[in-house]
């Protein structure tokens, strides 16, 4: 669902998907199961939230994967919506076992970009020219995920201060990956709540110096790692899969502009 937040953010519709999430109201998981895949929830569920007056705001890109050969290849979309995207959008969301048919892009069949590049720090940081010109650079990049073993620093090395946060964290690392009865949604989302608030009251007090920034960083980052390092996640499977991914990426194909 990474890639429904990110449009999310990116065309101003946080309370939409936020409603989106609380209507779904399943807890059992082969009633889950049966709505997600015979009855194509994910895909409804993108044509509900996507609208010809979406104006994206904020430039936003997206990893999907191509097989057999697993490359993977990074979607960028900005300004006026396009229906075009919408297969695009569903190749990202098009998780194996989820979907009965993969999506057919340029001739070869393309699922969720996870499989390949779960944390696309890539393209912002390869590519972050196309967003900020010649002279700008990022003052601080918000990682979001759900591996508690991930660690950027194993693939990337940046002068940009980055904090990663795993949010299983904040909801004490609970496995109730199934569940999305109201109750606990509305659970996730006030205990998400407090915990992004804190976060920001953390990093933005005092002076926000890259230096300042890189400091609390790594405050966030060691007072959490213990706590990540005793949890399992079986997200950590796919960030196994990313390091094959990334020896199939190549830097001058993969990126490709929808706009």
């Amino acid at each position: 669902m990474g890639t429904m937040l990110a449009y999310a953010i990116s065309a101003n519709k946080l309370e939409v998907l936020e409603q989106m999430y609380r209507r779904v109201d399943i807890s059992k998981k082969f009633e889950l199961l049966h709505e997600v895949f015979l009855r194509g929830l994910l895909r409804k569920t993108l044509g509900e939230f996507v609208s010809l007056d979406d104006e994206l705001g904020i430039p936003m890109v997206f990893p999907v994967c191509r097989v057999p050969l697993f490359s993977v290849r990074y979607f960028w979309l900005k300004e006026h919506f396009n229906p075009g995207w919408e297969r695009y959008l569903r190749a990202a969301m098009n998780f194996p076992f989820l979907c009965i048919f993969p999506e057919i892009l340029g001739h070869r069949f393309a699922i969720d970009g996870g499989a390949a590049d779960n944390i696309p720090l890539f393209p912002l940081l390869k590519q972050r020219k196309l967003l900020l010109g010649d002279d700008g650079e990022f003052d601080l990049i918000l990682v979001l995920h759900f591996d508690a073993r991930y660690d950027y620093r194993k693939d990337f090395e940046t002068e940009i201060p980055i904090l990663d946060l795993d949010l299983g964290i904040c909801n004490a690392f609970k496995k109730n990956h199934y569940d999305f009865s109201s109750e606990y949604v509305d659970e996730m989302i006030s205990h998400a709540e407090v915990y992004g608030m804190d976060i920001c009251r953390e990093l933005f007090s005092g002076q926000c110096t890259k230096e300042e920034l890189q400091k609390k960083v790594n405050t966030i980052f060691l007072r959490e790692h213990t706590a990540r390092q005793k949890n399992f996640s079986a997200d950590h499977f796919i960030s196994i899969l990313n390091t094959l991914g990334s020896l199939l990426r190549s830097d001058r194909s993969c990126n490709e502009f929808l706009y």
